[in-house]
């Protein structure tokens, strides 16, 4: 992944100004929860990758009455996530979070996350296998090569939304009618039913 997010990074988000005025736009939070909502998805887990500072947390805890697992690399950002959430969200890379959620059975109803563009290419479909037995369904919305943030220099792994799509078919996921929204082929009764200290302090 990436080497050290550092605090600039949050404070001029992609050339923007400060994340937290500005993750709606760029995160995909929205369109998430509107297209969940729209197809009667049940969540009652939901594991986010890339956490920045929680807004996205507060979001989900509104839209589905669920606090919120997942993962930031961040120090800086982790450390200003709200301390009810804080809990769950483990000071972490992906690549060591998610084979240890895997290792544990862990089990989600939804993964959010469009963080797999920070990783390089070898590393993304492993992880995006053990997402597709791990969770109903997963959310991503990212930079490709169609649609892409300049101004975060971050971001290494542009590729098209072909390239995406047959990715996540290869990994365990089918696609739904939402081109961001994908469904575990893998998948049966998927539920979040460890402990809050497993999310986190474990």
């Amino acid at each position: 992944m990436v080497q050290t997010v550092d605090e600039r990074y949050f404070t001029n988000y992609c050339g923007y100004g400060n994340y937290d005025d500005n993750y709606l736009y760029h995160s995909g939070v929205v369109h998430c929860i509107s297209v969940v909502e729209r197809y009667r998805i049940d969540i009652q887990g939901v594991l986010v990758l890339g956490a920045a500072t929680g807004k996205v947390l507060e979001d989900f805890e509104q839209a589905f009455g669920v606090l919120p697992f997942g993962c930031e690399l961040s120090q800086w950002a982790h450390g200003r996530i709200p301390g009810r959430y804080r809990r769950r969200v483990r000071h972490a890379d992906m690549r060591d979070y998610i084979p240890w959620l895997h290792a544990r059975r862990r089990r989600f109803d939804l993964a959010f996350s469009n963080s797999f563009v920070y990783l390089q290419e070898h590393e993304v479909a492993p992880l995006v296998a053990d997402l597709s037995r791990m969770c109903g369904h997963l959310h991503f919305a990212s930079s490709t090569r169609e649609s892409h943030e300049p101004g975060d220099h971050y971001r290494t792994l542009l590729r098209s939304n072909a390239w995406w799509r047959d990715l996540f078919k290869r990994s365990g996921f089918v696609a739904t009618r939402s081109p961001y929204l994908w469904r575990s082929s893998r998948s049966g009764c998927w539920r979040d039913t460890a402990s809050t200290a497993l999310g986190a302090s474990a």
